[in-house]
């Protein structure tokens, strides 16, 4: 697999591996650290509610980056409606996990929301870090040159 700072432009499949390599490396580190604070300041309900919550997070923005690269493999002119839907599909099952989860004895409620949203934002980070490094071909270069009109040369009629 291309490096992310080779300079080379990579096609969708690539660049979704990059990119999710590049946001699961510190969403990961985040959620670790989450455990073991929930751990510190709560105890066990912490630990288990921190662990949960990382989990969550980093499922969430996996699954929706690997789903996402897939459609636009396949078909690119389905981004921003397969996007959205993958938006809405992910607010509404992390809806019915909260209501599912709101009277859990086990974890710690506040512990679990302060991971979700730590690793969210380390997940943030890491795309940003990775589309800074990834160039991600939007047209297709050999289609370009095979399209191109051909100009004439400037002064020369046309």
């Amino acid at each position: 697999m291309p490096a992310a700072t080779d300079g080379q432009p990579l096609g969708p499949t690539q660049a979704s591996a990059v990119a999710l390599r590049t946001a699961a490396i510190p969403a990961v580190l985040v959620g670790v650290v989450a455990v073991v604070l929930g751990w510190v300041f709560k105890g066990s309900n912490g630990a288990l509610g921190a662990a949960l919550g990382a989990i969550v997070a980093i499922t969430f923005f996996a699954v929706g980056q690997y789903v996402l690269g897939r459609i636009l493999d396949g078909n690119p002119d389905l981004a921003l409606s397969a996007g959205l839907l993958l938006y809405l599909t992910q607010v509404l099952v992390l809806f019915g996990l909260i209501i599912v989860l709101r009277d859990a004895t086990w974890l710690d409620g506040r512990v679990f929301g302060m991971a979700v949203l730590a690793v969210t934002l380390a997940w943030i980070v890491g795309s940003i870090i990775a589309s800074q490094r990834v160039k991600i071909l939007y047209v297709d270069p050999s289609l370009s040159k095979d399209a191109a009109v051909e100009t004439p040369p400037a002064g020369e009629p046309s």
